[in-house]
C-alpha cells in the first residue's frame, strides 16, 4: 500500500482476508467530503475479501486515481458495484416536489458550483434525497465504474433506523471529523443531517440540541453507534454519562486479520460499509 507517501491520501485502515475469493464479488465505496473507503465482498456482503478505509483534504481526480493505484484490486471486474456519497449537502423533499430551480438553496444555501445535483427515491417513504456531487468526482467514478448503483448517505441510513420506537433513536455514523445523525419516532422520520466535530463535546452538544428540539428524552431515546469511536473513547465515556439506551451497531462480517496485521477492528468501525455491501444481496 502506496498511499502513505502521498501527503493528500492517508490510509486509515486496510483488511485483506486470508480467504479464496471466488464467485460473484461486490464492490463497495463509501466518498465523503475528507473520508474514503472500500470494501470487496461476496454477494451477500456478510464475507469480507478486502477493506481500505483513507482520509484525503479534498478529493479530486488526482487524489482518486492515487486511491485506484494505491489498491489495485479496484481495479478488477466485479459482479456488482455499489456507491454511496457521504456529501453532507442533502435534503429530503416531498415526492411531489419537481424540478430543479429551488435546490442549490436548499443545498448548502446556493454554494454549489462545479456540482451535480441528484434526486433520489426513498424506497417506501413519500420523499426524494436531493443532494449535491462534486461534477469532477461523479464523472470520474462513472468512467471508472459504469455499472456503479448510486445512492446518497441519507437514504441508506433511513433504512436502518428503527423508526417504531415510541422513545425514538439516533442512529449515528462517527469518522475522524464528521458524523452523520438520523432521528426517528413513532413512525416518523424526523431528521438527517451531517456535522463537523473537533472535540468530544461538539458531538454532545448536537446530540442533545436534536433530542431538546424534538422532545426526545435521553433517558427513553435509544443512541445507535458505528463508525470510529470504541468503548475506551473520551466521546463514548461522555455520550455514555447523558445517554442511558447506548449501543454500537455492528457490523455482520468477521474482521480478525491473523497473518495479515495480527490486529483486530471493533466491529462497528466499518458497519456503513458492511449496510452498503448487503444492498447487492
Amino acid at each position: 500500500m502506496h498511499a502513505d507517501k502521498n501527503k493528500d491520501l492517508k490510509q486509515l485502515f486496510h483488511i485483506s482476508q486470508n480467504s479464496n475469493a471466488n464467485g460473484q464479488q461486490v464492490l463497495s465505496i463509501r466518498l465523503g467530503e475528507k473520508h474514503g473507503c472500500f470494501a470487496i465482498t461476496n454477494k451477500p456482503g456478510n464475507e469480507l475479501y478486502e477493506l481500505g478505509y483513507c482520509s484525503v483534504l479534498r478529493w479530486d481526480e488526482k487524489e482518486l486515481t492515487e486511491l485506484l493505484t494505491a489498491y489495485p484490486s479496484l481495479q478488477h471486474s466485479f459482479y456488482d458495484c455499489q456507491v454511496v456519497y457521504d456529501f453532507p449537502q442533502g435534503v429530503f423533499v416531498p415526492a411531489t416536489v419537481h424540478g430543479l430551480e429551488e435546490t442549490p438553496v436548499l443545498l448548502n444555501g446556493g454554494n454549489n458550483s462545479g456540482a451535480n445535483i441528484i434526486t433520489e427515491q426513498v424506497q417506501g417513504w413519500q420523499f426524494n434525497t436531493m443532494y449535491a456531487v462534486p461534477a469532477e468526482i461523479q464523472q470520474w467514478l462513472g468512467q471508472k465504474f459504469p455499472a456503479a448503483k448510486y445512492r446518497h448517505q441519507y437514504s441508506l441510513g433511513i433504512r436502518m433506523i428503527n423508526t417504531t420506537g415510541e422513545g425514538g433513536s439516533l442512529l449515528v455514523d462517527l469518522r475522524e471529523d464528521d458524523f452523520t445523525v438520523m432521528v426517528a419516532k413513532a413512525g416518523k422520520f424526523l431528521l438527517a443531517q451531517s456535522f463537523a466535530y473537533s472535540t468530544p463535546d461538539d458531538v454532545l452538544y448536537y446530540l442533545i440540541k436534536i433530542c431538546r428540539q424534538f422532545s426526545l428524552s435521553q433517558q427513553d431515546v435509544e443512541l445507535s453507534l458505528s463508525g470510529l469511536v470504541d468503548k475506551q473513547s473520551s466521546l463514548y465515556r461522555e455520550l455514555y454519562q447523558y445517554f442511558i439506551h447506548i449501543a454500537f451497531r455492528d457490523a455482520d462480517w468477521s474482521l480478525t486479520l491473523g497473518g495479515n496485521t495480527g490486529k483486530e477492528y471493533p466491529a462497528h468501525f466499518f458497519t456503513s460499509l458492511n449496510d452498503l455491501a448487503k444492498c447487492a444481496s
